[in-house]
């Protein structure tokens, strides 16, 4: 066997791991979508890799301004996989592209209270689906 196909399968292995950006847990759902305070600043936030899927800039992200623990308890009597709107509205704020591809890219901040709709599993938030009622 020739030793570079070791290589070849190593590589192979590592690019068929997900990007972090596609994880779909509670702490992934924390990172990319709970933020503790309106005052944010999207091209600071949005400059985590976690937003930077093949080298070009994630076009929307939306966060929502609340403790982690408040957004939580909307899955809590959810065990399986569903889809489902929260029962009070969120603060919420848009982080959208303005130009640009390639990091580091400008957002521009857009702020509204509505509903959202998030996937839960095991009774856990784990996909934010959309602003507004499933």
């Amino acid at each position: 066997m020739c030793p570079k196909y070791p290589l070849v399968l190593i590589f192979g292995i590592i690019l068929s791991l997900p990007h972090p950006s596609s994880s779909q847990n509670w702490e992934m759902f924390q990172k990319k979508h709970i933020v503790g305070s309106a005052s944010m600043n999207c091209d600071d936030v949005m400059k985590d890799p976690i937003f930077i899927i093949k080298d070009r800039c994630k076009k929307l992200n939306t966060f929502i301004v609340s403790p982690a623990a408040t957004v939580k308890t909307i899955c809590s009597a959810v065990p399986s996989r569903s889809d489902v709107t929260s029962s009070a509205k969120f603060q919420l704020i848009n982080c959208i592209l303005k130009s640009g591809v390639k990091p580091p890219c400008p957002y521009e901040s857009k702020s509204e209270n509505n509903f959202i709709c998030i996937r839960c599993e095991n009774r856990l938030p784990v996909h934010f689906v959309k602003m507004g009622k499933c």
